[in-house]
This record gives C-alpha cells, sequence and structure tokens, in this order.
C-alpha cells in the first residue's frame, strides 16, 4: 500500500510507519514552512522517502483540483494529512485522514472567530474562502485525534466526530535520558528548572480555547515562592518570536525580585533550536515545565523522553477529549500536576531530593517509551491506515 503523509508535524509518524511497515511512505514536507529543528534531519535528503517543495499556495488552496500536490496524492491509496493538507487530499480523490496540529482545526475553519490573527481587508476574503476549502475537507476525513488538546469544540461545530486516537509519536534516539544522571553533592538540593514554553499569559478566551494561554505566570510565582520558602532554584527561559507576552513575564519577575535567579536564553539561529540543542538542555535541569492551559504539549512529552520530571497540567478540555485520553492512557500518566501557585511551589519542595528526582525521571522515561516512542505509535497507527483504506473501498463498492 502506498501511504502519503502531508505537513511537517507529521515527519515523527512517516518515519515511524517507514521502520515498522511494509507500506510505501512518502512524506511531503512544504519547503518555505520547514522548521529549524526539523531542517537537517537526514530523511528529508532521501528523495524515496521525502519530497520537498513550495506544495501550496494561495491559489492552489483555493483551486486544490488542479494543483501539484493533488497531482501527486493521487498516487497513493491513502493519505494522513495536517495543516491545509485535508484539501489536497480531499481533491485527490481519496481515502484520507485528518490530524489537527492547532490553527488547521481551531482557526482556519472559523474565520470570525480568528479574525485577530490576521489584518482586515484582502486576507479577510482568503480567510473566508480558505474557511470553505477546510471545513469541506475536515468533514470528508477521518479525524485521528491526540490526547489533552483543546479540539472538541472546533469538531462539535463542524459536526465531526474522533475517528481515531493516537498518540503523539516521539523520537526517543535524540530524545533520550543522559548517559550519567550523577549530580554533585554540591549541588543535590539545587532545583534546576528549564522551561522553553512561549510565554503567553493574557487569559483571551479565543487563547484559551485554541491553546494559546499557557498561565505561564503560575510557574514564575511558584519559583518566587519556593525561593521564599528556602530552596534553592535557578529557572531557565527562552526568548523566541511568538511569545507574546514575554516583556510582562520580564516585568513580573522584575517586581518579584527573582531576576538574579532567572537566565534567559535565546537560539543561535533566527529559526529556534535544533532537536539536540533541545535536548541537551532538557537532560541538564532537574525539572522540565510546560505549560498550566489543560493541554499535553510537545515540551511535557520531550522532557519526559529525556528522563526528566516534568510538570504540567492536564485536564481534558470536555467529554469528546476525556474518551481519548481515556482510550489512550487507561492507567494514567506520569507528569507532575500543578494548577496553582503553591501547588507550583510543592512540586519543587518534592524535588530537592536527587533520589525523588531520579526515581520520577525513570518512571517518566519509560512511560514515553511505552505510549510515545515512535516506533510504538507507529504500530498501533498501521491497522488505523489498513481500516481507513478498506473502509474506503467497501464505502465506494456499495455506491456503485
Amino acid at each position: 500500500m502506498r501511504v502519503a503523509l502531508y505537513g511537517n508535524f507529521m515527519f515523527q509518524l512517516a518515519t515511524g510507519l517507514r521502520e515498522v511497515s511494509d507500506f510505501d511512505i512518502q512524506i511531503f514536507i512544504n519547503e518555505p514552512t520547514i522548521p529549524h529543528c526539523l531542517a537537517d534531519e537526514p530523511g528529508l535528503a532521501d528523495p524515496d522517502f521525502a519530497q520537498v517543495g513550495s506544495w501550496e499556495s494561495g491559489r492552489e488552496i483555493l483551486r486544490p483540483g488542479s494543483a501539484r500536490l493533488t497531482e501527486r496524492l493521487r498516487e497513493f491509496d491513502v493519505a494522513i494529512t495536517t495543516d491545509h493538507g485535508p484539501i489536497f487530499s480531499r481533491a485527490a480523490g481519496i481515502p484520507h485522514a485528518f490530524i489537527p496540529s492547532g490553527s488547521d482545526l481551531t482557526q482556519w475553519p472559523f474565520p470570525w472567530r480568528s479574525r485577530s490573527t490576521r489584518r482586515r481587508g484582502s486576507a479577510d476574503l482568503f480567510a473566508l474562502l480558505e474557511a470553505v476549502r477546510m471545513r469541506q475537507a475536515i468533514r470528508s476525513a477521518a479525524v485521528w485525534i491526540y490526547p489533552y488538546s483543546r479540539f472538541g469544540a472546533p469538531l462539535e461545530r463542524l459536526g465531526c466526530g474522533v475517528d481515531g486516537r493516537l498518540a503523539q509519536p516521539i523520537d526517543m534516539e535524540t530524545f533520550s535520558p543522559a548517559e550519567s544522571s550523577e549530580i554533585s553533592v554540591g549541588d543535590a538540593r539545587h532545583v534546576r528548572i528549564f522551561h522553553p514554553t512561549r510565554m503567553m499569559v493574557t487569559p483571551d478566551p479565543f487563547l484559551i480555547e485554541t491553546m494559546g494561554w499557557k498561565q505561564n505566570d503560575l510557574l514564575i510565582r511558584g519559583v518566587a515562592s519556593a525561593l521564599e520558602s528556602g530552596v534553592e532554584t535557578s529557572l531557565v527561559l527562552i526568548s523566541r518570536d511568538g511569545s507574546h507576552d514575554e516583556e510582562r513575564v520580564r516585568v513580573l519577575i522584575d517586581e518579584l525580585g527573582i531576576a538574579d535567579h532567572v537566565e534567559w536564553r535565546r537560539a543561535d539561529h533566527p529559526q529556534g533550536f535544533t532537536w539536540q540543542e533541545v535536548a541537551d538542555q532538557y537532560r541538564s535541569a532537574d525539572l522540565v515545565v510546560d505549560e498550566f492551559g489543560g493541554c499535553l504539549g510537545l515540551v511535557a512529552l520531550e522532557g519526559a523522553a529525556c528522563g526528566r520530571p516534568t510538570l504540567n497540567f492536564l485536564e481534558p478540555s470536555d467529554s469528546m477529549m476525556a474518551e481519548v485520553v481515556d482510550g489512550l492512557y487507561p492507567d494514567g500518566h506520569p507528569f507532575l500536576q500543578a494548577h496553582d501557585v503553591d501547588g507550583v511551589r510543592k512540586v519543587i519542595e518534592t524535588l530537592t531530593g536527587p533520589e525523588t528526582r531520579s526515581s520520577v525521571g525513570r518512571s517518566s522515561h519509560q512511560w514515553m517509551r511505552e505510549y510515545h516512542e515512535r516506533r510504538a505509535v507507529a504500530l498501533r497507527c498501521v491497522p488505523m491506515v489498513e481500516e481507513l483504506a478498506a473502509g474506503w473501498i467497501a464505502n465506494d463498492a456499495s455506491s456503485r
């Protein structure tokens, strides 16, 4: 079976499927949007696997029937897509699954709700036409969902359900524990915290629904509270474009008087760190902190894969997402939880013991191997692909 995947977000799944299945796997990557973390992956240089090019333009999104990507997808039996991919796979007339990555479900199909993200004028007209294409495409696709996302509400607006649940695949060769996790006696009770998440602290209703509200201020205040209680703590934050409330967080740090305990880092490359660079920073921390908005992000998964205790706040956004979570993680998860300042401080205090850090880190890594290692995810995805193709064939036969 020939299986096409589309979008940067699909790279790890495509790699995993290639490693564990007999499928002919090819991934289509839109060159103008390749992130720096992906640019140095050897797989992108393999022409039998990666098709890198300028696959989408405004004209092609609005007229997908004649698009180059549509023509290529017609050569495949099944497509698994994200971003604008569903538009082209629908136009190709092949069975396709849609795995939303964020804006492709929460913003693009709803131009009125997402109007704050663009300029007025011609962009509004394009967004309206784009929304029509995205709605048609998503409704024609099998929808496969990653857990702890806020996708229930937009799916309900589209009249769609969840056709499959899938854990997000992680490259656990890159994101792996350090060869030696020994800590010097002098540093044993000092808790080093790494928080690479974008700074988004404004409780805007649109940002809350679209997974943009990270509540980073809970961590900043929690660190200040831990320092006040006598815990030696240091915090590493990432300065980057798209971190909309970074200046507000800097002001908060100064107001709390903890600037001497905070280090801001910025990648040498304008598009950010490579995966290896990020992994090294996870491994240097005693605690990795993701967001507190209820969602499971890559920071939490990568930090846990590196064998580090990881703090976030997870909460299914609705009954649809609760079913996805229960189906994927029947025995729960290893992530440390906090939803207020006292909770953050208590987690930091708990991790002053090296043995505790080591124990939590080991269990987190093992859990990641069971549920999120890309080969394990791909093995669970293989029957989903086969079922998708078989269902399409059966439906096609019954319509004759």
